[in-house]
């Protein structure tokens, strides 16, 4: 494997338990939930957990352009491009179903390379 694709999945592993983690703290707890536009929830699980994949990504790439669900696309400069849902099956966690993911996405010049899903409630990665 290429040793930037390597570095960034390592991060990306390290980042999703983080932000996963975050989130599974508020799993099952009567978090508030929120409704965007589209009729989709969100909660401040799903918002914080992406900050921390946000944080995490950029701080080690800066140059690394990032699509996040709850923020949007921020450009990047080096050909590679963060993908991220904080917490995938949203409906789930906030009904209490354990069955959600935190995933983490990387592209390289427009072709997927890596991705990350963790499952806090689980204790599962792919």
């Amino acid at each position: 494997m290429n040793s930037d694709w390597r570095s960034r999945y390592e991060k990306a592993m390290e980042v999703a338990r983080q932000a996963g983690q975050f989130a599974l703290k508020h799993f099952d707890a009567d978090v508030a939930v929120e409704w965007k536009q589209d009729r989709s929830p969100v909660t401040l699980a799903d918002r914080g957990a992406e900050e921390i994949l946000r944080t995490g990504l950029l701080g080690a790439f800066p140059a690394d352009g990032f699509l996040g669900e709850e923020s949007g696309a921020t450009p990047g400069e080096s050909g590679y491009r963060w993908i991220i849902d904080p917490i995938d099956g949203t409906r789930s966690f906030v009904r209490g179903v354990r069955i959600w993911a935190t995933l983490c996405g990387l592209e390289y010049k427009g072709e997927l390379i890596a991705g990350v899903t963790y499952l806090p409630a689980l204790n599962q990665t792919y």
